[in-house]
């Protein structure tokens, strides 16, 4: 008979696998591993930043393999349109005098999602992904918000925005909890792991269901801080404020979920000031 700890969480044990494994064959991703779990915990979105071909698509195709559930991906550019994004106005919908958009294998029906080159979006693009990925929450044209099933929406960027179009951007960029800056493979031995193994694409040794995950979730949501984390925490937010950093109260707010989140991952039963490693992600406003 084998017998089983008190303490044996079979869903933390999915994700400590899954860290484990996505990092093992991402090579110099452990980071962006734990960025993404952390978002999917906490029920977040991450921004990353960085050239083509550093693994970005991959992280998020290999956690939606473990998850299941329909991604929607789209490379955006100053030319893309709403009707790329949300679906074609319905036809059958004007003949009855109605705006309607066809969602079908668009955004607003995907549970995850990888939208490259984010930060060239068209305004009216911006302006649907704004409540989209914030409240998570879609008119299809009708004056009725539905609910979608986006559990994730991982972004990319070749660049952070231009001075000039960096206002226009910032409710969008605050709409990804997670922002990371990527960088190519540097040291000797991950290049060598890259040139010659012959696959990099993870294979993880389990699967999760959405209820998993909203059990994940709800674990790490009930984590306590003890009161070293939440000094920790005070005290970066007042040297933050000494150098002009002031991230806004809903980033403040997050914060502590993703770093509740990242704590649940790492396999504690409490917040400590280590676990706010994550919070370097988290609050700021300009690169």
């Amino acid at each position: 008979m084998k017998l089983v700890r008190s303490d044996y969480d079979p869903v933390r044990e999915k994700f400590a696998a899954a860290r484990k494994e996505l990092a093992a064959a991402l090579i110099e991703r452990d980071d962006e591993v734990d960025l993404v779990l952390t978002a999917l915990v906490a029920h977040e979105h991450v921004l990353l930043v960085g050239p083509p071909g550093c693994g970005k698509s991959l992280l998020l195709d290999s956690v939606l393999a473990w998850t299941g559930g329909t991604k929607f991906s789209i490379l955006l550019t100053k030319f893309s349109v709403p009707e790329e994004v949300c679906g074609p106005v319905s036809l059958a919908g004007l003949k009855a005098d109605k705006y309607l958009r066809v969602t079908t294998g668009k955004l607003p029906e995907a549970d995850f999602a990888f939208i490259d080159e984010i930060l060239k979006a068209s305004s009216a693009i911006l302006n649907t992904l704004l409540k989209l990925l914030n409240e998570r929450v879609y008119d299809a044209g009708d004056g009725v918000a539905r609910p979608v099933p986006l559990k994730l929406c991982v972004a990319a960027s070749n660049e952070w925005a231009s001075p000039e179009t960096g206002k226009e951007l910032a409710a969008l960029c605050d709409r990804f909890l997670l922002r990371k800056a990527v960088s190519p493979i540097r040291s000797q031995a991950g290049r060598q792991k890259l040139l010659w193994t012959r696959s990099h694409t993870p294979v993880l040794s389990t699967t999760i269901s959405p209820a998993e995950v909203e059990q994940a979730r709800c674990a790490a949501a009930a984590l306590s801080w003890s009161a070293e984390a939440r000094e920790a925490l005070e005290t970066i937010l007042k040297e933050l404020a000494k150098e002009g950093i002031q991230p806004g109260d809903r980033r403040q707010f997050k914060t502590v979920g993703a770093v509740r989140a990242f704590a649940y991952l790492t396999g504690a039963d409490e917040v400590q000031p280590e676990h706010l490693e994550v919070a370097r992600h988290c609050l700021w406003d300009a690169p």
